[in-house]
């Protein structure tokens, strides 16, 4: 039997972030991941608005010495057949960056298990209930079998699917299709693998959806392209086609060689939300919260931010002040609110194809399209 006050279901950024904002605060919180250790994970930029975030953190001397990247801007061939670029330099914020996405996570937990927090690697959430005092109550599959963790509090970073959060009675409310079909190109050598010119995201809008590239700090190139889910049946098989008719993409692509890529795999990038993001004794953060579009390039600056403004909330709670939750929750509310306006905005600028279903989606009014448990 293990006790904590807090206790976080899920390690990626936005678990890492609340625990380590807590820590701060002078709690112990435990991290419960499924996962022995981070994993490669598509993601891997990061726009200028988090850097105060990472300094308030301590994270920003890390991320230099682990040799990420600068991002010095987004390139776009978007509602248009020209290509144009949105320059960082020009921001009060300085640079974004390029990461090694599973070399950061691993920093995060670093920092986080340095701040105090008892980080639980291999663990899988089965089941969460109350026992007779209130306290919640933690099933887990370890590494040696069945362990059990008492909390006053827990919280849910397990991502789009919100297992903690949906055993406690919240609904998942969706709102499109978007998968997001990744490969990884071989790195440049020589001269190539200095070129600054090549520090930039290109994201391209095709007929059927829309692709972006990036550089990453091994040298290698992630190429991932974005439709729905329906309308992508199959195009796993077929990317390689289907990247050779994207026309900006394809000549970075074959920059890189245009050979041998890592095999196509399908990830999530559906936009969706929980019914309510807080309740009695718990709250969820990040993707368990809100899942962004990739096109906001809001993932994991969504997750950290709101793992800082969680634990906020965790500490009001626990010290009787519980409209701190509300407060919360009104929060992640006005910024998913704001996003589905800045979504659709950036949508209805393509009108190239008003016809192609992927687009005609995209061009009508906001709406999810189920609301599930």
């Amino acid at each position: 039997m293990f006790t904590t006050d807090v206790a976080i279901v899920g390690g990626g950024p936005a678990g890492a972030a609340v625990g380590l904002a807590l820590a701060r605060r002078g709690l112990s919180p435990i991290v419960l991941e499924s996962q022995p250790g981070p994993r490669l994970k598509v993601g891997e930029c990061l726009p200028p608005n988090i850097n105060p975030l990472l300094d308030h953190f301590g994270l920003t001397e890390r991320l230099r010495r682990q040799g990420n990247l600068a991002s010095h801007g987004n390139q776009f061939i978007w509602g248009s057949d020209s290509i144009e670029e949105r320059d960082f330099i020009f921001g009060t914020a300085g640079d974004g960056w390029r990461l090694d996405r599973q070399a950061f996570e691993q920093e995060l937990m670093c920092a986080a298990i340095e701040q105090g927090v008892r980080w639980r690697g291999g663990r899988r959430l089965d089941n969460c209930s109350r026992d007779e005092r209130g306290r919640f109550k933690l099933s887990v599959t370890g590494t040696e079998g069945i362990e059990t963790y008492r909390a006053d509090f827990v919280v849910d970073a397990t991502g789009r699917r919100a297992q903690l959060a949906r055993s406690l009675g919240a609904r998942r409310v969706v709102y499109d299709r978007l998968i997001g079909i990744a490969s990884y190109f071989p790195g440049l050598s020589g001269e190539d693998a200095s070129l600054e010119e090549d520090s930039f995201t290109l994201v391209e809008a095709v007929a059927s959806g829309w692709w972006y590239s990036s550089r990453l700090p091994d040298g290698k190139l992630i190429v991932v392209y974005m439709s729905d889910g329906d309308l992508a049946d199959g195009r796993v098989d077929n990317w390689r086609a289907l990247l050779n008719e994207a026309k900006f993409t394809s000549q970075r692509a074959r920059k890189y060689g245009g050979g041998p890529h890592t095999p196509p795999r399908v990830v999530a990038a559906h936009t969706v939300r929980l019914s309510t993001v807080a309740g009695d004794g718990w709250v969820a953060v990040g993707d368990s919260a809100a899942g962004f579009d990739p096109l906001a390039s809001h993932g994991i600056s969504m997750a950290m931010g709101s793992g800082f403004h969680a634990a906020s909330a965790i500490v009001d709670y626990l010290n009787g002040r519980h409209e701190a939750l509300r407060v919360y929750e009104r929060l992640i509310d006005r910024a998913f609110a704001h996003y589905l306006i800045m979504r659709y905005d950036a949508y209805l600028r393509e009108q190239r194809w008003p016809h192609e279903l992927f687009w005609h989606r995209r061009h009508q009014p906001q709406r999810s399209t189920k609301n599930t448990k």
